[in-house]
């Protein structure tokens, strides 16, 4: 009989952190050793800690010696406890992330702080770097330089792509148009690279590059073969080892 893979959460310490509008769970995993410093992890649109895409990043992260910790943000339905999945706004996730970013910041003000974030995640983190100017890297996975990406997306898609976004998150919908992560990466100092499935049809290659051409310190671009907007497998976990190493993480 195979013995189930252990999942980094496994490892992992829960923090109950009070948000602004109710109380975040942040799970926090550190390495053998002294850390060389702490990573904030934020997952996407009905995201989580445990989800392969998310925990790969970890596990990539705990392999080159950082500690991690990884949200559970609000209005997600991958975390029933997280309050309406209808409710989900990019603004609303940029600023609970911002909430955890303050607590990782006054929790490890001592080590380095570094930012990494999956689809809406990696649009959020965005908005921490440009007004973090120490932060060490940003690793982005599947990255939306805006909402007019995942727009054009879902009408590529047809009608009722676009009908089960407004239907499911009807605020998040309508931000669509107006949500733009391009002028805070365009002030977001902090070395970048950039991680997405070359078969991606949320985030197509030529948008993922976009919010890589937007950074003035790009480090790294990879597309894994095959992968689509959730990447996993072991390609994905090499292009992410060789994405840290090209941050000097």
């Amino acid at each position: 009989m195979t013995t189930p893979r252990k999942s980094w959460l496994d490892i992992a310490r829960r923090f109950e952190m009070q948000g602004s509008q109710s109380p975040i769970p942040v799970f926090v995993a550190g390495p053998k050793g002294e850390p060389k410093g702490t990573v904030l992890l934020v997952h996407g649109r009905n995201g989580a800690p445990g989800q392969p895409q998310i925990a790969a990043i970890a596990e990539a992260y705990l392999g080159s010696g950082w500690r991690v910790a990884a949200p559970e943000l609000p209005h997600s339905a991958a975390s029933p406890d997280s309050g309406s999945p209808a409710e989900i706004t990019f603004a609303g996730h940029v600023q609970a992330a911002a909430e955890v970013w303050a607590w990782v910041n006054a929790q490890w003000s001592a080590s380095r702080r570094a930012l990494a974030g999956h689809s809406i995640g990696a649009f959020a983190v965005a908005h921490l770097a440009a007004g973090s100017p120490a932060a060490h890297h940003i690793l982005a996975v599947s990255p939306p330089i805006s909402g007019r990406v995942l727009l054009r997306a879902r009408e590529a898609m047809g009608p009722a792509a676009l009908d089960e976004v407004r239907r499911e998150a009807p605020t998040y919908f309508d931000e669509m148009q107006t949500a733009d992560a391009e002028p805070a990466l365009k002030r977001a100092v902090s070395p970048l690279a950039v991680v997405t499935g070359a078969a991606d049809g949320l985030i197509p290659l030529q948008d993922a590059r976009a919010y890589f051409a937007a950074s003035p310190n790009g480090r790294f671009f990879a597309a894994v073969p095959d992968e689509h907007h959730c990447p996993a497998g072991e390609a994905y976990g090499r292009m992410l080892a060789a994405a840290l190493a090209a941050l000097g993480a």
